[in-house]
């Protein structure tokens, strides 16, 4: 188990000892110090076990490193599985509802003694949850969205728990002898912000034999990962892994493969359009080949890749990503598809947060950071002063890191630049959280919306736009406030927004953090085709947060971005000379 890994089953079991019913919040209150102790590192947590490093950390008392080590060297913790074993199905079920934590879930099962979300869903109905104390009608509707937003999502995972799944299996895979070509299709591959189930394809040769395809899913099937086993033949195995996401692996002779591949990695959509095409030119397309219709029959069309299948309907190469019947069928038929940007083409970060407010690190750890991973500038945002709850900044405390700043930027000079920025709160009427004067002082400006989340559409969509005409705001973040299989995006005219950000020449961010991806991939390419220049930003609270980069990536090529739309691709005088101009 990775550092992240850790640190999510160590909340995990802060989690489950809050939900038992003899509970001690100090116990559990341990495990959750201990998963912002782990997240906070710097380095591979394996090497730094090794090194002796972890003894004495805040929060890792002899305890709790025992069983850190023991995730560690065995990728599994019995303590985990013996809380989850012992804890009531329902109040498991529970904790998957929005806004629903430990301390209300224990008094529904005590007091209502509920033993499924249906149970608990009839009585909000008969209104027997509002008339708990401590409840309300207010909170008993809350607890009714919640159970209808999860039986929409509920049966989906976050891009990053499947891709953790799916990349050890993979791995490990990739080394048997037996295995020629080996890829992860599905929605994974497509870098689907939400995933449902993890889909594998291998190939082997087309001389061998059915021992060695049962060589592979004996292996595949006895994976420390896999729970559960589904379903298990000569091409194609089931399982469930630890996370409870399902996947499947399917082995082909290596002349199907390209073939395979294309089939699972979808869309559905998008095969369905390019099937179209297929059959205007006489052709035919599925899992198994590309086939020319002929009066006696079809006849398989060799290819090696995928470019190759798509060479032979007369298109271009469609990258993964873009393969969701969104005009991509025509712009390959054309020509005209975009060179989709790259991690590489990031020049730096417009989006962090440091120990002036609530990120974890301080601002030179962060710049040490950001030099390693090759960065050439970094903007800091700290939260205003209307974010009390996260250490938000008056202007005095503005003025003095913009001090910490200037010697920073003396110190590190020609290293890398230090912006001095802020993740300013946009207030309900859609004021800035600071007078002009301060906002004047700074390099940028990030503009975002924290608070009073149910405003009824047209007043949110007012405030927005209200803050979106201030000559300082300059990058809106997060700009939906969505957070991913937690709670919907507060109600806004995105048009509206995206139309009055290109008339202001303000840009929107893709927030990266993987649990946001806001903006959403639909609505990037409008905004490219606005021209809006769309910073992808890790909201990075911590030093291991810049690597969210990358998730933000994968949106931004769903939505179609050049590395010419991406406002942090610029070096860092462009980049400085965007902001000024945008300042005149």
């Amino acid at each position: 188990m990775d550092k992240n890994q850790i640190a999510a089953q160590l909340e995990s079991i802060g989690t489950l000892l809050a939900l038992k019913a003899d509970s001690n919040a100090f116990e559990a209150r341990a495990y959750e110090n201990a998963a912002r102790t782990i997240n906070s590192l710097d380095g591979d947590i394996s090497q730094l076990l090794k090194e002796g490093k972890l003894k004495g950390l805040p929060g890792l008392g002899s305890r709790i490193l025992q069983r850190v080590t023991e995730m560690i060297e065995t990728g599994s913790s019995p303590y985990y599985e013996e809380l989850r074993a012992s804890t009531p199905a329902v109040k498991l079920d529970m904790l998957r509802i929005p806004g629903l934590g430990p301390k209300r879930i224990n008094t529904i099962y005590d007091e209502l003694h509920v033993n499924s979300i249906a149970e608990l869903e009839q009585a909000c109905k008969e209104d027997r949850v509002a008339h708990m104390a401590g409840f309300g009608k207010k909170t008993q509707d809350k607890i009714l969205q919640g159970i209808n937003f999860l039986s929409q999502h509920g049966d989906r995972f976050l891009y990053p728990v499947a891709e953790d799944e799916a990349e050890p299996i993979r791995a490990a895979l990739e080394k048997l002898p037996e295995i020629v070509r080996l890829k992860v299709a599905g929605s994974l591959r497509r870098r689907r912000e939400t995933v449902k189930d993890i889909d594998m394809v291998a190939s082997v040769a087309d001389d061998a034999g059915v021992e060695q395809r049962r060589a592979i899913m004996d292996f595949f099937t006895s994976q420390p990962s896999v729970i559960h086993i589904t379903g298990k033949g000569d091409t194609k195995s089931s399982v469930v892994l630890r996370s409870g996401i399902a996947m499947d692996l399917r082995v082909v002779n290596d002349s199907q493969f390209p073939y395979t591949l294309h089939h699972f990695t979808g869309s559905r959509e998008h095969h369905i359009a390019l099937r179209r095409r297929a059959l205007s030119m006489n052709m035919t397309i599925n899992d198994y080949g590309l086939f020319r219709i002929k009066p006696d029959g079809e006849e398989l069309i060799p290819c090696q890749d995928e470019p190759d299948m798509y060479a032979a309907l007369g298109m271009a190469y469609i990258e993964p990503e873009m393969r969701e019947d969104m005009g991509e069928i025509e712009a390959a038929a054309s020509n005209t598809l975009p060179e989709l940007v790259k991690e590489s083409d990031l020049r730096g970060v417009l989006h962090a947060h440091s120990t002036w407010s609530d990120g974890q690190n301080t601002i030179r750890e962060m710049v040490e950071a950001c030099i390693e991973r090759g960065y050439s500038y970094l903007g800091i945002t700290d939260h205003s002063k209307a974010a009390a709850y996260a250490g938000g900044l008056k202007a005095d405390d503005l003025r003095r890191q913009g001090e910490e700043i200037d010697k920073l930027n003396e110190e590190f000079a020609g290293r890398i630049r230090i912006l001095k920025g802020i993740e300013c709160d946009i207030l309900r009427d859609g004021a800035l959280d600071f007078e002009d004067s301060v906002l004047a002082e700074l390099d940028f400006v990030v503009a975002s919306i924290h608070s009073n989340f149910n405003l009824p559409p047209q007043e949110q969509t007012q405030r927005m736009l209200n803050a979106i005409a201030n000559p300082y705001v300059d990058i809106v973040g997060h700009p939906t406030g969505r957070i991913l299989l937690t709670r919907e995006g507060y109600s806004l005219d995105m048009d509206a927004v995206i139309e009055a950000a290109a008339r202001h020449g303000v840009c929107i961010e893709i927030n990266a953090h993987p649990s946001r991806l806001d903006l959403d991939w639909h609505l990037v390419r409008k905004a490219r085709d606005k021209g809006i220049k769309v910073p992808v930003n890790p909201d990075a609270h911590i030093v291991a947060g810049l690597d969210d980069m990358r998730y933000g990536i994968g949106v931004a090529r769903k939505g179609w971005l050049r590395a010419t739309d991406v406002l942090n691709t610029l070096e860092t005088d462009a980049l400085l000379a965007f902001f000024r101009a945008r300042r005149k």
